[in-house]
């Protein structure tokens, strides 16, 4: 058995582009983000761009939410994508299949943390799943010290 699960947060680099499956019409929405590594000497800070690859309802919301500066995070499944080239040669690519995709950036350009009560970041939660706790329930979770929650 093995796992490919991937979450990362980065800017968007290249802006959503929606297209329609031909057999199916189903909605597929494609962006790119820029993922920064940590550095592990002295230098610059590496950054690497990723491939989003959205499908159906979240294709179509990412499509109208999601625009180029903005930060997002995005949970999904890594997976390698074989294409040929312009020059005829056959290439490789890793890309992240989303599941989810949240905007963390609010109107205005701020990041969400530094956003006020009456803001609030768009989350995108797949169909059939419900979203995420607020952080207030997580805070109850972990307030005994005696248990471990899992």
């Amino acid at each position: 058995m093995s796992l490919s699960k991937i979450v990362v947060s980065g800017r968007v680099v290249r802006p959503p582009e929606k297209r329609f499956t031909p057999n199916n019409n189903l909605a597929v929405t494609e962006f790119a983000i820029a993922v920064e590594s940590p550095q592990r000497q002295e230098g610059p800070v590496e950054s690497s761009v990723v491939k989003v690859v959205t499908w159906g309802e979240l294709a179509e919301r990412v499509a109208l939410e999601i625009k180029k500066d903005d930060l997002v995070a995005v949970d999904g499944r890594l997976q390698m994508a074989s294409y040929t080239s312009t020059d005829g040669q056959r290439k490789r690519d890793a890309e992240i299949s989303a599941i989810a995709v949240e905007n963390l950036t609010v109107a205005g350009g701020r990041p969400a943390g530094a956003a006020s009560e009456t803001d609030r970041p768009v989350a995108h939660v797949p169909a059939g799943e419900k979203p995420a706790q607020q952080s207030d329930d997580l805070d109850a979770i972990f307030a005994s010290e005696d248990e471990i929650p899992f």
